[in-house]
């Protein structure tokens, strides 16, 4: 099945035309379309997240169809290509509600964030949804909150983008450097929180 993504038109209704027309807005009736004799298909997968999010505060239909299309999607057209190390999400794939999504929604709520700021942050930062919580989520919070980060919850919602630094990767060689070269701690939690 073709992701609603790789399909070449959108019209103001969602749908989209082509081999499949896919409603990825929830309660949105998808219409398959026959072409070439292939008979079209709704894709659930979408359609059960976009539900989801509708049902955890998303109004957006459009906003919805981005989210999803960033999170599952790694050749998504709504990503930033004028910034090479943010061209791709490489943890996109097809994501379950049950599996995928409910357990990072979770885990925001088990760190202080309310509903709104959830919204915001999956807003602002659609790759959050393909996170692992063990194995991402979790060793960033803790990492972040051992560099002395007093609200790591509040540092997310006020920057989001912050999800995107992965501990191993980078986040440590950046705290690791700023260390080395004897910036104080408070300046260090200052950087990370506001700048980097």
């Amino acid at each position: 099945m073709v992701p609603f993504a790789q399909q070449p038109h959108l019209n103001s209704n969602l749908q989209l035309r082509g081999d499949l027309c896919v409603a990825a807005a929830g309660n949105v009736q998808a219409t398959p379309v026959m072409k070439s004799g292939m008979q079209g298909q709704v894709d659930t997968t979408y359609l059960a997240a976009a539900n989801y999010l509708k049902a955890i505060g998303f109004t957006n239909t459009a906003e919805i169809a981005r989210v999803l299309d960033i999170a599952m999607n790694p050749n998504s057209l709504f990503v930033q290509y004028n910034d090479a190390k943010r061209s791709t999400n490489v943890n996109a794939r097809p994501l379950t509600v049950e599996d995928d999504m409910q357990p990072v929604v979770g885990f925001f709520v088990q760190q202080g964030l309310s509903t709104q700021q959830i919204v915001q942050v999956i807003t602002a930062h659609p790759p959050v949804l393909s996170y692992d919580v063990a194995g991402r989520l979790q060793p960033f919070w803790e990492y972040m909150a051992s560099i002395g980060v007093p609200d790591v919850a509040a540092a997310v919602a006020r920057r989001p983008s912050l999800l995107g630094l992965d501990v191993d990767a980078n986040l440590r060689k950046i705290v690791d450097y700023l260390q080395y070269v004897e910036t104080p701690p408070e300046k260090i939690v200052q950087y990370i929180t506001t700048t980097i």
